[in-house]
């Protein structure tokens, strides 16, 4: 077994776990308290400036698209929705005696007429 010789001792900070670390001082700026920036240095900061301001300008234009399309679909659902209650009375009417059958062929076509329009809502406005 081979030992090595103590050269020097470096004293140790002994706290408990819960105290926090002491947190380690900024380094000063030059030129008293200037920042200096090259010119490709400052090309970069301003293109991921630019790169970051074009993200999130798409992100909230997606956001809105996506509430919009939510407001449009839950319209459709509903008149859809009143379509088919509507069908349900005329054809209880229809055990009375009354002759439904253009109504509920209307009430057929503006329902295909709303399911197909639905491709509008991809659409520019």
């Amino acid at each position: 077994m081979t030992q090595r010789a103590v050269k020097s001792i470096e004293p140790f900070e002994f706290r408990s776990d819960f105290s926090s670390t002491p947190e380690p001082k900024a380094p000063a700026l030059p030129d008293g308290g200037q920042v200096t920036l090259t010119g490709p240095e400052l090309a970069r900061l301003l293109s991921e400036a630019r790169a970051e301001g074009l993200a999130e300008a798409a992100r909230l234009e997606t956001l809105q698209t996506e509430e919009r399309l939510q407001a449009v679909t839950l319209k459709l659902n509903d008149a859809l929705a009143n379509l088919v209650a509507l069908a349900g009375h005329l054809e209880a009417g229809a055990y009375d005696g009354l002759d439904v059958t253009a109504s509920l062929d209307l009430i057929q076509t503006t329902a295909q007429r709303i399911i197909d329009g639905q491709g509008d809502l991809f659409a520019d406005r």
